[in-house]
């Protein structure tokens, strides 16, 4: 049976295995066909990234990796892995799969009524974000992506984030397979978010499965989910849908598309005025609620989540089963603790970068 090389998150028929998309490309899927807003996306499955990393250059990629010792210092691990990622670069130029993505990438901009939509990048490894693994934050992604060449570098620069030295370390202390998994790579709609945040469905601080804590920033939600930003936070509770706690910061940076060149990301200034005003409604704060609440009953466990506002909509761009509480027996919980979700989200999956 042939399988696919790119493939279309909510299409009909079968949903597809997270071994084809990968856990971010299955989980984009899932809250697709559970009606909520996702931004519209392709994935390039793992059987394109099968098809160029093979042969010599495979056989290749498998010794340096299994040649690095347990006991190598940091800049040798760094030295050795930058080199393999450089090495499945230049391997994969001009692949197999190539005409199959930028013909995808120019149905997305007929879908969107656009010559070169700009889309969001992200890597969609095999193994990641299941219930007892989480490679969260391992594997490189780029916003605001611009045009069919751009797209095909970001998905061969996904490719070879399997094989940085964190992703490798990960792998061996996390006891998969040290060569990497497949990876897919989602190529996903941008969404012009005046914010962004992360939300939980329980209270990160104390395991109270009744409440759903929202953390938020403007712009971009890069900053807050790398730990590198201070945002509003905001807890509810899923009975009531009562707000219980506005804790609003002061934000006086946001990450946002690259006014110059139109692709990538800068910081900017927040306006004085804006910088100690929410940056969630009261509106938006409960569709996220029913949102989360969705994703929550759905999955049978409780999640996290990120998502994107822009002027109209909240879009969720990705939920994954929290890996911290959900083990443990549900805690009896008569008033809600204080803590800030973000810190403790990037201190327990270590959720880095937009290059995400």
């Amino acid at each position: 049976m042939n399988r696919p090389r790119t493939t279309w998150v909510g299409a009909p028929g079968e949903q597809p295995s997270s071994d084809l998309v990968g856990g971010k490309g299955r989980s984009l899927d899932t809250l697709h066909r559970l009606g909520l807003r996702v931004p519209e996306a392709f994935v390039v499955t793992t059987e394109a990234y099968r098809s160029a990393v093979t042969g010599p250059l495979a056989t290749e990629i498998d010794r340096r990796v299994a040649a690095l010792r347990p006991d190598a210092d940091l800049q040798t691990l760094h030295s050795e892995s930058s080199a393999i990622r450089e090495l499945l670069i230049a391997g994969t130029n001009g692949h197999t799969a190539e005409t199959e993505i930028l013909d995808a990438y120019q149905r997305l901009a007929e879908r969107l009524g656009e010559e070169a939509p700009s889309v969001a990048v992200r890597s969609s490894s095999a193994a990641e974000d299941s219930a007892d693994r989480s490679f969260a934050g391992e594997h490189d992604s780029y916003l605001w992506v611009l045009g069919a060449e751009e797209v095909g570098e970001a998905v061969r620069r996904c490719w070879a984030s399997l094989f940085t030295a964190r992703a490798i370390s990960y792998r061996a202390r996390d006891g998969a397979r040290p060569t990497g998994d497949a990876m897919a790579v989602v190529v996903q709609r941008m969404v012009d978010a005046r914010c962004a945040g992360v939300f939980m469905t329980l209270n990160p601080v104390n395991g109270d499965r009744s409440k759903v804590v929202v953390e938020s920033v403007w712009g971009l939600g890069e900053p807050l989910v790398s730990g590198t930003a201070t945002p509003d936070r905001f807890v509810l509770d899923k009975v009531t849908r009562e707000v219980l706690v506005r804790e609003v910061a002061e934000k006086p940076t946001r990450v946002t598309r690259d006014p110059v060149s139109g692709r990538g990301v800068v910081t900017v200034q927040v306006d004085e005025q804006d910088r100690r005003r929410p940056s969630l409604g009261d509106a938006q704060l409960l569709r996220l609620l029913e949102m989360a609440r969705a994703v929550e009953r759905h999955a049978g466990c409780p999640q996290d989540g990120e998502f994107a506002v822009d002027s109209e909509h909240v879009h969720l761009v990705q939920a994954r089963p929290e890996t911290v509480w959900t083990c443990k027996p549900t805690p009896r919980v008569t008033r809600d603790a204080s803590g800030a979700l973000a810190h403790v989200v990037t201190a327990l999956t270590s959720r880095t970068k937009a290059s995400d």
